[in-house]
């Protein structure tokens, strides 16, 4: 990456750890203030404009038996002064006793606001294992 904008890729990978910090705590306060609506959802075969964050994390965890995430590997890939890329490459969410659930995949896209940058698409692969 080109070295003028890897103080713009440190901001974007700051405002998606506060992201996943906000996930794993399922804090929607948190997480509203890293999205900026509408979200567009890109699902298999179909995108979807969200007003409101589609998922609670905490029911995820419910239905699911889900933890945590490990292994996890992202990147910006792409940045400039008003937008950028960051792809989660791959991650396992796991149970509380560390067995695994799914392998996951995802892109984010996000913009810079007046407050921060702030997530507005996002799409994601999830293999069961």
């Amino acid at each position: 990456m080109d070295p003028r904008y890897s103080a713009l890729a440190a901001d974007v990978l700051a405002a998606y750890k506060k992201y996943l910090e906000a996930f794993m705590a399922s804090d929607m306060s948190g997480i509203n203030a890293l999205v900026s609506y509408p979200l567009a959802y890109v699902g298999d075969g179909v995108v979807k404009m969200f007003h409101e964050y589609p998922i609670k994390p905490s029911e995820l965890m419910v239905q699911t038996g889900w933890r945590d995430t490990v292994n996890m590997q992202y990147e910006v890939v792409a940045v400039s002064e008003t937008k950028a890329h960051l792809i989660l490459r791959s991650g396992t969410r796991v149970r509380a006793d560390g067995s695994p659930i799914e392998d996951i995949s995802g892109f984010y896209a996000w913009t810079k606001t007046a407050t921060g940058w702030k997530m507005f698409a996002v799409s994601d692969v999830r293999t069961p294992l």
